[in-house]
């Protein structure tokens, strides 16, 4: 019977391995750089180390892969990315695959960032009227549309919130809209921003995960691994990592 014993346990320990062989899946992840959520240079950020938490809890594979921004869209949309990660549904509803989302992991929020000594308070658009207003190219603020078109504020741009912060720094202007994470994070990195005053927000949106539809199976694996993450403060502790407290 002990032989008997020792086959049922390898063939339990086969079946066990084979279920966990057939039901982990490889995903092809799209990426940008754009810190601290996506870090090309070390391949790190925030984005990365909750996939990398998901794999551990569902065995699943993520091949992340760095693309120009403007060509993420188009490959999820061709069917050649499988994900991409920090996407809020409403950002994506007109294009020709919008895609499945998962439960929200976080979220994208702009601020008002100041000069020292320069802060106000900011509730609605109005309290800009008047000011010179840092923002960073293509980016739409629909809540300051009018108040553009009109005259009653002027908007300079930067390319991307890094020359945003050095045009700050540099006294270009005395404030700025910004991605509260990405402020957070180079104030976090570099002294010479440690005395900027962040300020009111000015928009919050919750991101998910976006996903291929023919992965909606698949979904429910993801979404449970990101609510333990949630759960256990695992991703509140990688945002704070890189010095970003939502």
């Amino acid at each position: 019977m002990h032989w008997k014993s020792k086959i049922f346990s390898m063939i339990f320990l086969c079946l066990v391995s084979c279920s966990h062989a057939l039901y982990a899946a490889k995903l092809e992840v799209g990426f940008y750089n754009y810190p601290p959520m996506m870090i090309e240079a070390d391949k790190s950020g925030i984005y990365r180390d909750i996939l990398d938490e998901v794999s551990k809890l569902t065995g699943d594979t993520f091949n992340i892969r760095y693309y120009p921004y403007p060509r993420i869209s188009l490959m999820f949309n061709n069917g050649v990315l499988d994900i991409e990660p920090g996407v809020y549904p409403g950002w994506v509803k007109n294009q020709a695959v919008p895609g499945l989302f998962s439960v929200p992991f976080g979220k994208v929020v702009d601020v008002m960032a100041f000069s020292p000594g320069k802060a106000f308070l900011v509730k609605k658009p109005e309290d800009l009227k008047g000011k010179t207003v840092g923002m960073v190219r293509g980016y739409a603020y629909p809540e300051l549309r009018k108040l553009i078109e009109d005259g009653q504020l002027d908007r300079r741009d930067a390319v991307d919130e890094t020359q945003l912060l050095k045009m700050l720094n540099a006294s270009r202007f005395d404030q700025i809209i910004i991605n509260k994470a990405v402020a957070q994070y180079n104030i976090f990195k570099v002294s010479e921003y440690r005395y900027f005053e962040l300020g009111d927000v000015l928009s919050s949106y919750d991101v998910s995960m976006r996903v291929k539809p023919t992965l909606d199976a698949w979904l429910p694996k993801l979404d449970k691994a990101i609510l333990q993450l949630k759960k256990n403060g695992a991703i509140e502790k990688i945002y704070a990592k890189y010095g970003v407290h939502l």
